[in-house]
């Protein structure tokens, strides 16, 4: 990490922006084997690595996570009111039934929403069921992405392969980065790594 963060110095210091734009997308933060690159091209927009890290389940860990944003925040609130586009990537360590990691997601969900909200989002969440019922399992090494376009809405990709039509609702979005960045995630030491405190 230190290595990383001499190099940035240097290349802020010494390097015309456009030259550190360029090779940007070539440095990369590896995470238990998973590489996250620190920056990603959605349409003609670039995100950059807010924050990644592992979520620990049953004492090991289950998967790795990188939130981009298209400028870097630290706070909660910040990350959820930022209108620009987002995506929240993860990346399995470890085989898990689609049912399974369904439920975590629900529960996670459950916990981070009011009632209020979460009854407004029932049939986004019957088809998110429906998409992750069409899996059976998520092996290591899969992945699967949930990103906020402007003008479009939420976007689930699994293995980098778009899943039907994008969800329009805002609070959609909201739901489920809540259940990483919220007031009550699964993982507090994850939700650190992704609002940038750990890299």
């Amino acid at each position: 990490m230190k290595t990383f963060s001499f190099a940035k110095l240097a290349l802020n210091t010494f390097t015309p922006l456009a030259l550190w734009a360029a090779m940007a997308p070539a440095i990369a933060l590896d995470l238990g084997g998973v590489t996250h690159p620190r920056v990603l091209q959605t349409g003609a927009t670039s995100l950059q690595l807010n924050g990644a890290g592992v979520r620990q389940h049953s004492g090991s860990g289950l998967y790795t996570a990188g939130l981009y944003l298209d400028q870097k925040l630290a706070t909660p609130d910040s990350v959820l009111g930022n209108p620009g586009a987002k995506q929240l990537r993860v990346v399995m360590l470890k085989d898990i039934s689609a049912s399974d990691m369904g439920d975590l997601l629900a529960r996670g969900m459950q916990a981070s929403a009011s009632d209020a909200q979460l009854a407004t989002l029932i049939p986004a969440l019957f088809r998110l069921g429906e998409i992750l019922g069409e899996q059976k399992k998520l092996a290591a090494g899969d992945s699967f992405q949930i990103a906020w376009q402007p003008g479009q809405g939420t976007v689930i990709s699994i293995n980098g392969k778009q899943q039907g039509e994008a969800f329009p609702q805002p609070a959609l979005f909201e739901a489920l980065l809540g259940m990483w960045v919220g007031p009550k995630p699964a993982d507090e030491q994850l939700k650190s790594a992704l609002l940038g405190r750990a890299i």
